[in-house]
């Protein structure tokens, strides 16, 4: 059943038709698909009728997964090869029972993790597509951060560095409650501190920082301060171009991406029905 309405879907929304505005029909909607006691039977037109009531979300999706199979670089043979080995590994571990629990079938769930899968490809192809913009927006930078209880250990990391260490060894070496990596942070993450984000914002230097201060008031009145030194590796995006956009995908909501490829692409519907259904839905199918 899951095959067959997934062949609807193509047909209906990706048979090239300029009109968004017809009834339509199906030449052999009384062929019976099925059929029961007390002569009931299903036809292929009880069928397209149950389509129309699915909901738009679920059309949406299946129109977005249309969409990532033609994007450059998609293998959709390889995606599918890798969903069949973890459910292969999945059931090897006794874990099928869980996953029909979940999904309602082991073929859904392999469809639930495709769809997924070129749902993440897609996130990163907004990414490129938008991408000066988010750099304007997000404020990238490549660096690592150095974390202190005490004002002497962040001292004596500079110390350190000045006389030749490198910034993740001293930090390490001076108690930082971290072991700074090399990573790519943007303006809106929320694991860093506001003094972070403030001397990012306030120069364009590059390198190490000065010590920066961030304060907690606990309500007893007491304070605790917490140190922070940045090493600012780059800042300009060419440098880091692929981690940004992983970065990005990451970042970006589900309807944004979703809203964005379908107002992108000249997406046509047979049935009227379907038409109201998603523009209802999706202002900019109108």
């Amino acid at each position: 059943m899951k095959k067959i309405i997934t062949i609807l879907f193509v047909a209906l929304l990706f048979a090239g038709c300029s009109s968004k505005n017809h009834y339509s029909y199906l030449s052999d909607g009384d062929e019976v698909l099925f059929s029961g006691p007390n002569n009931v039977s299903y036809t292929k037109n009880d069928l397209y009728k149950s389509l129309k009531l699915s909901s738009e979300t679920a059309i949406a999706n299946e129109i977005l997964d249309q969409i990532a199979q033609k994007l450059d670089g998609i293998d959709m043979e390889q995606i599918a090869a890798d969903a069949d080995s973890l459910i292969e590994t999945y059931q090897s571990m006794g874990y099928e029972s869980y996953i029909v629990a979940s999904y309602g079938s082991v073929e859904a769930y392999r469809k639930s993790y495709i769809s997924t899968i070129l749902l993440s490809e897609l996130s990163k192809q907004y990414a490129k597509d938008n991408f000066d913009t988010l750099v304007a927006d997000k404020k990238p930078v490549k660096m690592q951060i150095g974390t202190f209880a005490s004002l002497e250990d962040a001292e004596k990391c500079l110390e350190d560095v000045k006389n030749g260490s490198t910034f993740d060894m001293a930090a390490v070496n001076n108690n930082s409650a971290n072991a700074p990596e090399s990573k790519v942070y943007t303006d809106d993450d929320a694991s860093l501190a506001y003094e972070i984000k403030e001397y990012l914002n306030s120069t364009e230097n590059t390198g190490l920082s000065t010590i920066l201060v961030n304060t907690v008031s606990a309500a007893d009145g007491n304070e605790t301060n917490t140190y922070y030194i940045l090493n600012v590796e780059s800042r300009n995006t060419d440098d880091f171009t692929d981690e940004l956009i992983e970065l990005l995908a990451a970042s970006v909501s589900t309807d944004t991406v979703k809203e964005y490829f379908i107002s992108t692409h000249d997406i046509s519907f047979y049935d009227q029905d379907l038409y109201e259904i998603m523009s209802a839905a999706y202002e900019v199918l109108k």
